[in-house]
Formats: structure tokens, C-alpha cells, sequence
């Protein structure tokens, strides 16, 4: 320890502080300004001191540069020596001891390395003040404890994943003639296999650790299981009675799996996942490695060659579309099923026949039926047609010219005929035959629709000779031109001159709005 007494005369400006002066914010004076200002925050101090401000305190007392030297190298030497006490907080710094903050809990955010928030381009780590905490991948040597476990990709499955009874070889022994004793892993303590006696296993094997990435499939028959010891002995399958043709003996870390059962029919079913086939399937009655169509209880994805080889009698194959999933199964139980336009990706209406058109019932059109529940389309039977509607809620009734509603099953022809009784005979001497024109469309009266101007009346007649009376007919074809509808034959249209003709026909034809034309014709 260095005391340091210093005698210094009062300046102007400076003020006198337990026996020292003042000077700004520096104080000497007495013998304890030095202990003073080494018992102050001394890390604090070194920071902020640097070598100008130590030099103009110097300068403003007289005479006291020496003194102010030993400070300053004293306050350097003991700089050094707090670097192995104190971490610095404006530099990198390490401790060999253990680092607490308030208490035993560390606050704020723990980083480790160069850390970047990111589930896919994060890099580093942290853990925050609240415990959660970001890295890059974890080990146990136990166990994990969760109460939720969320992932952003679980497992990348290559080939099949069968959904029964599992287990892993550990050891196997040979016992000959294609026999063979299993000691299977434990999985937990107190672990014993579920596999029964008679079982048939699939059992899948790879290459991995050569390099090559190959799967392989053997196939085993269950002989004897002892439970107790984790022990089954098993007999291979003959390569002709496995579906690739070749077998494989078991080897250790091999899984093995239960694909059926040769007599107990609970055990002769499975669930397996295929990511060479794409589909899930649901097997039942298997009783070896090799399976037919009548082994496949339901397929979702990809369907199997026997479905898709399906013809009806006529040797047409199923309508399938390339690149889409199926759903087989023999049976189906459902109380909804929602079908979309393979096009358009719309919602496929229910087409509901409601019988005879009603007036003032409710019809729909690609809506769902409050009563029923069912996202339908109605149709319904009007003169005979059967009509589909194409406007929810419609009150109209189905007609030729009613955008409502859409004809799609019926008499589909535009006619046109004269009215009853026109068929009379005719008294050259008193001729009068009304001719009424009367034409229909899909079973219904639309004569009123057509207009008067949208009807040409013609004439065509032969004389008793035989010859076409083609001048006088169109003759009369232009008198009669804006007849409209209906028209009454007389002598004059007969144009007999004395004689009979040997023919003459009367003809109206009509055009509807649409286009369509159709003719009613008078003989006599």
C-alpha cells in the first residue's frame, strides 16, 4: 500500500472535500485519497481512466506528475492481476468455473456458436430465458421425456412397413436342413415376443452397410416358439413358394413380422404400407408368402394388376385414369359420399328423380335439400320428358324456352300438325275445310310460341293429266302468305275450272325460335 500525502494551496474553482481538493471529479488530499480511489470499482476505473485523462489531471497540480505516476502504474499492475478475477464484459472472455447469474439461473438468452433462428436455414444454437431451446440434433443414452412430440418429417420409408407383430434377430442358430433358432431382442425389460407357432414371416434384410442400399425379403415358417427366452425356431420357405422367386436364411438384426397364419384365421391378417407399390393394403386369409386378388380385403392408392385387368362382358377394361389413387374394396358402408368433377375439381351433384313436376314444389340444382340432407339436382317427368333443373329453387314448369329447366330424356321432335276433323269429304259444290296448324315439342302444345309470320303456307297439285300445276300454285302460295296459323280452304283454293285435279295437298310449315322447322300437310 502506497500513502501518499499531498499539501496543495486552494485555486479558484476548487473546492475543498474532507481535507482534499476537488478538482472536477478527481479528489486528493489527505492520506486516504489513495486508498480511496483504489477501493472505488477499479475494472471500472482501468476502462474509463486512458493516458490523456490521467496526463491533464496531472498537469492541474503542481508538481505532482511523480505521484500521479505511481498511481498509474500501480492501477496497471493491479489491472493485470483482476483479469484472473474479474470477466470483462466488453471483450470475449472465459472462465474455468462454473458462470451464474442472478443465483443459479442463468437470464437472458444462452447462444451457442453462430447462432440463427430457422427450422431449415437455422445454424448454432440457443436457450432461452424461458427454457426453450433451438440446436441442431439431439442424443440420449436413456430416455426422452415428452409431453408432445411434433415433427417436421418423421422417417423417409423405403419399401414396405408391415402393421403386426415385429421383431429384430439378434442371434441365430443353425440348426440344418433349413432350420434355424431365432434369439430375438428384447425391447424393454420384461419384453417376450407376441409371434405364435404356425406363423408365416416376412422378414426384411438390407445391404446398407456394404454400400449397395439393397432390400432383400425372406420368408420363414413358425415351428415352436419358447416364449420365456425370447427363442422361436423357424423353417424356410422353398424359393418357388416366395413371390420373388428366391429365399434368404435369416441373419442377425434382420426384422421379422407375422404376414399370416397357416390354420388360426385371427392371425391371417395384416396391414402393410408399400412405398415401391403406393398403396395400403389390408391382406386377410393369408396362409403363405405368395397372395392372390382373393387375398386383398381393402387397397387405398396405387391398384393392384388383377383390378385393372378387369373387363365387363363386352372385354372393356375398368375406366381408370392414369396417375390417380383408387380406393378397392368389396364393400362400402358410408352415409356420405362427395364426389368432384374429374375436370373441373367441382362438387358432383346427387341427381334426384322427383317423379311428376309439381307446381309450386321445391326443386334444386347443385344444392343441398334442407330435408334430406343430400347435395342434389332434381329432375322430374313433364308430358312424358324427363326434365333435369339448372336453377336452384325454380317456380317455372319445363318448357322448350325456359332456361330452368333442361330436357334430357323423351320425345325430343318438333311437329306440326292440322287440328281434328280437317279429314272430311269434299262437296265441290260447297267447300269450306278449316285448316288449324297445331305443333308440339317434347310432348307440349307450343303453338302458341310460334309466330304468325313464322308460318308459309304452300300448295302442290297435279291436273288430270298428270302435269304439275307449279304457276298456280305458287301463285297461290303468295296470296296466302300472311295467313298465319290457321286458313280456310274453298272452291277458289281448289281451283277446279270444271274439273277435278287428281291431286292437291295443302301445307304449313312452321319455325320455331330456335331453328327447328316442321310441316302439317292437307290431301285430298
Amino acid at each position: 500500500m502506497i500513502e501518499v500525502d499531498i499539501i496543495k494551496r486552494k485555486r479558484s474553482g476548487d473546492t475543498a472535500v474532507n481535507g482534499g481538493v476537488q478538482n472536477g471529479t478527481t479528489v486528493v488530499g489527505g492520506n486516504g485519497e489513495a486508498q480511496h480511489a483504489i477501493n472505488a470499482d477499479e475494472a471500472a476505473h482501468a476502462q474509463r481512466a486512458d493516458e490523456s485523462a490521467h496526463a491533464s489531471s496531472a498537469k492541474e497540480l503542481d508538481g505532482g506528475s511523480s505521484v500521479w505516476n505511481t498511481i498509474r502504474a500501480w492501477i496497471a499492475n493491479a489491472n493485470e492481476s483482476l483479469k484472473d478475477v474479474f470477466l470483462r464484459k466488453d471483450k470475449d472472455d472465459e472462465t474455468a468455473y462454473t458462470l451464474t447469474m442472478g443465483g443459479s439461473k442463468v437470464k437472458g438468452n444462452a447462444d451457442f456458436g453462430d447462432f440463427t433462428q430457422g427450422i431449415l436455414t437455422g445454424t448454432g444454437g440457443r436457450v432461452d430465458s424461458k427454457g426453450n431451446a433451438e440446436f441442431e440434433s439431439i442424443r440420449s443414452r436413456s430416455s426422452i421425456e415428452a409431453l408432445e412430440l411434433i415433427v417436421n418429417r418423421l422417417a423417409a420409408l423405403e419399401g414396405d412397413q408391415v402393421f403386426t407383430e415385429t421383431d429384430t434377430i439378434d442371434t441365430v442358430d443353425n440348426i440344418g436342413d433349413g432350420t434355424y433358432g431365432l434369439h430375438l431382442k428384447r425391447k424393454w425389460d420384461g419384453y417376450f415376443t407376441a409371434i405364435k407357432e404356425g406363423s408365416v414371416l416376412r422378414a426384411i434384410m438390407n445391404t446398407l452397410a456394404k454400400g449397395s442400399g439393397t432390400y432383400y425379403t425372406a420368408w420363414f415358417r413358425v415351428n415352436s416358439v419358447n416364449t420365456a427366452n425370447n427363442y422361436i425356431e423357424v423353417s424356410m420357405y422353398a424359393d418357388s413358394d416366395t413371390p420373388a422367386g428366391k429365399n434368404y436364411p435369416p441373419c442377425s438384426l434382420m426384422k421379422i413380422s407375422r404376414w399370416g397364419h397357416q390354420t388360426d384365421t385371427a392371425l391371417q391378417s395384416c396391414f402393410y404400407l408399400s412405398s415401391n407399390e403406393g398403396r395400403i393394403v389390408h391382406l386377410v386369409n393369408v396362409t403363405k408368402p405368395i397372395i392372390g386378388k382373393e387375398n386383398y380385403g381393402s387397397v387405398i392408392g396405387t391398384l393392384p394388376e388383377f383390378v385393372k385387368s378387369i373387363t365387363d362382358e363386352n372385354g372393356n377394361p375398368l375406366p381408370l385414369i392414369d396417375g390417380i389413387d383408387y380406393l378397392y374394396a368389396p364393400g362400402i358402408v358410408t352415409r356420405d359420399i362427395i364426389r368432384i368433377n374429374k375436370w373441373t375439381m367441382k362438387r358432383e351433384p346427387n341427381y334426384v328423380d322427383e317423379g311428376q313436376f309439381v307446381q309450386g314444389g321445391k326443386y334444386y340444382c347443385e344444392a343441398t335439400n334442407p330435408d334430406t340432407g343430400v347435395y342434389e339436382t332434381s329432375d322430374v317427368w313433364y308430358y312424358g320428358c324427363k326434365w333435369r333443373c339448372c336453377k336452384n329453387l325454380t317456380t317455372t314448369a319445363p318448357a322448350w324456352n325456359n332456361t330452368d329447366w333442361a330436357m334430357i330424356e323423351g320425345n325430343p321432335n318438333f311437329t306440326a300438325e292440322f287440328e281434328e276433323g280437317t279429314d272430311q269429304v269434299v262437296d265441290p259444290e260447297n267447300i269450306n275445310i278449316p285448316l288449324h296448324l297445331v305443333c308440339t315439342l317434347y310432348n307440349q302444345d307450343v303453338t302458341k310460341d310460334i309466330k304468325d309470320t313464322d308460318v308459309a303456307w304452300t300448295r302442290y297439285s297435279v291436273d288430270a293429266d298428270g302435269n304439275e300445276r307449279a304457276a298456280s300454285d305458287n301463285l297461290w302460295a303468295v296470296n296466302h302468305a300472311n295467313s298465319g296459323k290457321s286458313i280456310v280452304l274453298t272452291e277458289a283454293d281448289m281451283d277446279f275450272n270444271g274439273y277435278i285435279p287428281k291431286s292437291i295437298k295443302f301445307m304449313a310449315t312452321a319455325t320455331l325460335r330456335d331453328g327447328m322447322t316442321a310441316t302439317a300437310t292437307y290431301e285430298k
